[in-house]
Formats: structure tokens, C-alpha cells, sequence
């Protein structure tokens, strides 16, 4: 059945962006009347007003803790605790103790990002957005090539200068070992990692030995021993006996990773806008060396 042009229509308008803003505006204003952030009364007001709303909200926070609603004392105390707070936020606005405060200007504005980000959902994908995010991304997906290695380690801490010079002796008597399997601990000194590491990604490897390392063992052919490799413990002789090339992304296998990965994205992407919204309601001024083109060309940053 082909959609409705009508209901095309509204469909289109509910992904656009700038309907988003307007919702989340909307929601912000209400939120912050309803729990008093939006008020007529000013910090010089001598009235503070507890209303039923507030009181749903601060019974809800309690019974979102605790497991259970408040008892008419807690009630009571949390109310008296609302007055007392709001008493005392009244004044502290009124002496001026929020201006050129970093922790209240960073509170303050960690709580407006935050709850735009709960506001700020993206639309559920379709199929084709999810397709199309995996096929730019498809390097995410791919499986990595996989290495099983075994090493000997050459401590240079006792053998200083001899240890290149120890670690060819010792590369050649592995080289002459019946089985290249048989890992020659005997041939080299004490390491306090494994000596024997099967199917390991070069991330994996990397974690343990160095990126370094990692490169050059994914670089050496399958059925010999090599070295010298080098890492920060010192130096290795390395045998690879099997190296699994990596395999292509498989969208099938990779879907709920890939929709996760969208979402975050796009709602990274609102968060920008909605940023972005905020900052052409202001002119930036910078009193600094800056310049003005410098300034023209900083980017919206969340």
C-alpha cells in the first residue's frame, strides 16, 4: 500500500532536525517551570511556592531510591528540605556567589547537555540508513587477521652487551631444533608473560608487547623462527606457526553493532545542531590576540 502524501509529509517534518529543537525547547521550558527553573519569581522574592508538581517529583526521586514511597514524616522533611534549599539559592543569586564560579558554570552546563541528550534520540534507522553506515564503516566490522606465535626472550638487563650477540647464538641453535614446535625456554632467559599465544589479533598482541612488536610479528612468515624483534621488555625470538588472514565484514553478523554505532552517531550529530542552535542566538567575543577570522573559524564543539 503506497503511504498518503499527507502522511508522507508528516513523517518527513517528525526527522527533521529543527522539529526536534522545537520539541526539545518545548520539553526544557515545561521541565523547568514544573520543577521551578522557569518562574516569575526572582531571587528577591520572598514567596517560595511548593507545588503539586514538585512534590510528585520529589516523592518520586525518594521512592526511585528507597523502593518505596515516602511516609508522611519523609514527606514533611522532604518539603521542609525544598524550602530550605530554595531559600538558600534565592540568596546565594542574590549575593552574586554563581557569577565566576567554574563548578556551578560547568554543573550547569553539564546538566543542560545531558538532558538534551536523553531528549535528543534519533529515529529508528531503516534498513537502508543501517546498510549504508556499514558499507562507510565497513573497517569497524571487519574481523582482524589473527596470529599464533611463539617467542624466547633475551633479557638485556643480563646480558647488557652481549645481548645481540647472544640472541644470533640462540637463533641459530632454534633453527637447528628437530622440532619447531618445542619452545627452547631452556635457549633463553625468564619472561613473566606466556611464552606460546595462540590466535591473537595484533591489538591483542600490542596490549601485551607494543604496537611495534605486534606489527612485526603480523609481518613474519608462518614456519620459521625469526629475530631479533624488539619490545619495551627487551628482545625475542619469535616463531609464527599459523597466521589467519582477516576476514571480510559480514553486515549479517555486525547488525546490532552497527545500529548501536549509527545511533550513537546520530545522536552525536543532534547534540551538534542543537548546540550549534544555541550559539547563533549569541555573538562571540574574544579580548584576546585572536583574531577575528580565527574566532569566524572556530567549530561547534559538543
Amino acid at each position: 500500500m503506497r503511504e498518503r502524501p499527507f502522511a508522507a509529509r508528516i513523517r518527513s517534518a517528525v526527522r527533521e532536525p529543527l522539529v526536534h529543537f522545537l520539541v526539545l525547547g518545548a520539553v526544557l521550558y515545561g521541565l523547568a517551570a514544573l520543577f521551578g527553573g522557569i518562574s516569575e519569581e526572582g531571587p528577591d522574592d520572598r514567596t517560595v511556592r511548593v507545588t503539586a508538581g514538585q512534590i510528585a517529583w520529589l516523592e518520586g526521586t525518594w521512592e526511585k531510591r528507597w523502593n518505596r514511597p515516602p511516609t508522611p514524616a519523609e514527606r514533611a522533611g522532604l518539603i521542609r528540605e525544598y524550602v530550605r534549599e530554595t531559600v538558600l539559592y534565592r540568596e546565594a543569586l542574590a549575593m552574586g556567589l554563581d557569577r565566576d564560579d567554574t563548578i556551578v558554570r560547568r554543573r550547569l552546563a553539564q546538566k543542560l547537555e545531558f538532558l538534551s541528550q536523553d531528549l535528543l534520540a534519533p529515529a529508528a534507522p531503516e534498513e537502508d540508513d543501517l546498510r549504508a553506515w556499514f558499507a562507510a564503516n565497513a573497517e569497524r566490522y571487519q574481523e582482524p587477521a589473527l596470529v599464533t606465535f611463539s617467542h624466547v626472550f633475551v633479557d638485556p638487563d643480563r646480558r647488557e652487551d652481549r645481548t645481540l650477540a647472544d640472541a644470533g647464538t640462540i637463533l641459530a641453535e632454534l633453527r637447528a631444533l628437530p622440532s619447531p614446535v618445542e619452545p627452547g625456554d631452556a635457549l633463553g632467559d625468564p619472561f613473566m608473560l606466556q611464552g606460546y599465544y595462540p590466535a591473537r589479533s595484533e591489538l591483542e598482541i600490542g596490549k601485551l608487547f607494543g604496537r611495534e612488536f605486534a606489527a612485526s610479528v603480523l609481518a613474519l612468515e608462518p614456519g620459521a623462527w625469526h629475530g631479533p624483534v624488539l619490545s619495551g621488555y627487551g628482545v625475542h625470538l619469535v616463531y609464527v606457526h599459523q597466521r589467519e588472514e582477516a576476514l571480510d565484514a559480514d553486515f549479517a553478523a555486525a547488525r546490532d553493532r552497527v545500529a548501536q554505532d549509527w545511533a550513537d552517531e546520530r545522536r552525536e550529530e543532534l547534540n551538534a545542531e542543537f548546540y550549534a542552535g544555541l550559539l547563533a542566538r549569541y555573538t562571540v567575543v574574544v579580548e584576546d590576540e585572536v583574531g577575528a577570522e580565527d574566532v569566524a573559524a572556530l567549530e561547534v564543539t559538543r
